[in-house]
């Protein structure tokens, strides 16, 4: 008897167990009402019980929105021994269009909540922008252009509250570089008597096919802290309220490259070249290098895409390239690159030569034909007087002392390493029958002229060296004048000379010189 009030006991608590914790209303409410396209709202689902978090299903809500992630909480209380349990779901909505979107019945474990009709304004709606308290906006420089012309995509995020944290996203487009320009620039506006920060970012679009696409621009996502939260005491301990806001859509077409264009494809609204010399004279001293400028600016193109130049120049004029210096800025929301580069320019004889004219084609978007920037041909006249002509053995010279400072060992070290290593090369040289010496490979001026070169090469005198050389190549080669370096390179005819030779020169002419 006494085992079987037990069970019925038992049974009893089960019964009374199930009851006190079987749902008995689901409540559900949105955050604001009207809402706006492409701005989240969020959704709060209430459960007066302890229940699984996997018993809301969200897809009921994809028909007219968007759905975003969604948290789950739980809550427990006792007051006068009365034990209260709670579930709570927390889910951000993005109205798909505007109109009447509907957040229908949402049933948990039998028990449904209340519809909700909620009215979706456009986001021109001039409603929608008075109860705004996060939104982006995105405006491109130009919906449509060439292949591989660059546009710009300018993101604003205005924040009326504050923002406890937040992301923008970057922006996506197919078969588009997209670069950022700049840092982001944080500012405060007064819109529509309210106060916003403002946060702009700015992008460098570069499409590399043509086509019609769609550009993404950057979506948000974040919490802000309201003004009811800011009022409450327990502020600091506050979630924040999530907002997402989809990122604008824009469509852009792309046009292929012309099939009548010829050259380097180079779109742009403007292209400017300008070539600048040190002086308005065009008579120059021989063997002072000439300093040549070149500044070259375009719109709509990245300083990568910036030409290099072919100057054809003549083989008496030998050309040295100094490192560009390149710089980039946005002026009236169109995108500027421009390019300042050095040449320095060596003449190796004197006389009267011709710079031709250099052409450098591209397309004018503006005016959709192709068009030209041009650097006008230069003609210039060398003076001075050429190394001077051996007709016959040189006289014998005055021994040269070389005087040495500083770490004399290493520095006679060098130069015998320096004597060895082109005895050896020229002994190479004569095996393989690449140069012709007589008997006497070496005769004392021979060696007086080589040791003077040793020297300038010890003092590190560039100068000297490039001088000296015309007269060693004749010491080398008996019955045979050089006159200019241009000469000896092609008497030498050695890769490892050629190197050695043209560094030397730009070491020592160009803007970036080096020891």
């Amino acid at each position: 008897m006494v085992k079987l009030i037990q069970v019925s006991i038992l049974a009893l608590t089960l019964l009374v167990s199930q009851s006190v914790y079987a749902i008995t209303s689901v409540s559900a409410s949105i955050d604001k009402n009207p809402a706006v396209v492409d701005e989240s709202i969020v959704l709060t689902l209430i459960a007066d019980g302890s229940v699984s978090a996997d018993a809301f299903d969200s897809s009921v809500l994809a028909k007219d929105f968007i759905v975003g992630g969604t948290s789950v909480s739980s809550q427990t209380s006792m007051v006068n021994f009365d034990t209260t349990r709670t579930t709570r779901w927390t889910t951000l909505l993005i109205p798909r269009k505007a109109g009447i979107a509907t957040i229908p019945e949402i049933t948990i474990e039998g028990v449904s909540s209340n519809p909700i009709a909620i009215q979706v304004m456009a986001k021109n709606d001039k409603r929608a922008k008075q109860q705004k308290d996060v939104y982006v906006t995105a405006d491109v420089s130009t919906t449509e252009m060439y292949v591989q012309q660059q546009f710009t995509l300018k993101v604003k995020l205005h924040i009326a509250q504050e923002l406890k944290r937040g992301s923008l996203s970057e922006p996506k487009m197919t078969g588009a570089q997209i670069t950022q320009i700049g840092k982001d620039q944080e500012t405060t506006q007064i819109i529509d008597g309210k106060r916003y920060r403002t946060f702009e970012r700015l992008y460098s679009i570069k499409p590399e096919s043509s086509g019609k696409f769609v550009l993404h621009s950057s979506m948000f996502d974040g919490e802000i802290i309201t003004s009811n939260q800011q009022r409450s005491m327990f502020s600091s301990m506050n979630r924040g309220k999530p907002v997402s806001i989809r990122g604008q859509e824009i469509d852009i077409n792309v046009l292929p490259i012309p099939a009548s264009f010829q050259g380097d494809w180079l779109p742009s609204e403007i292209i400017t070249v300008e070539d600048r010399w040190p002086t308005d004279k065009d008579e120059f001293e021989l063997g002072e290098p000439i300093t040549r400028q070149l500044i070259i600016t375009a719109a709509g193109l990245s300083e990568e895409q910036l030409p290099e130049p072919d100057f054809n120049a003549p083989v008496e004029l030998k050309i040295y390239p100094d490192q560009a210096e390149t710089t980039r800025s946005l002026q009236r929301g169109l995108l500027i690159s421009q390019k300042v580069q050095e040449f320095a320019v060596v003449p190796t004889k004197p006389g009267t030569y011709t710079l031709p004219e250099v052409v450098i084609p591209w397309w004018n978007t503006k005016l959709n034909r192709a068009a030209k920037a041009v650097i006008p041909a230069k003609t210039i006249t060398i003076v001075g007087i050429a190394a001077p002509l051996v007709t016959q053995a040189p006289i014998q010279a005055a021994p040269v002392q070389v005087i040495t400072e500083q770490n004399t060992t290493l520095q006679w070290i060098f130069l015998a390493g320096w004597i060895l290593t082109a005895l050896a090369w020229l002994y190479m040289a004569k095996l393989k029958g690449k140069v012709g010496l007589n008997k006497a490979t070496f005769t004392a001026n021979d060696k007086q002229t080589y040791l003077k070169l040793m020297a300038a090469c010890t003092k590190n005198d560039g100068e000297q060296v490039l001088k000296l050389l015309p007269l060693w190549a004749s010491d080398l080669f008996p019955g045979e004048v050089f006159t200019n370096l241009n000469q000896v390179d092609a008497k030498i005819n050695n890769l490892d000379f050629s190197k050695a030779l043209q560094q030397l020169q730009k070491s020592y002419y160009s803007a970036d010189k080096g020891s």
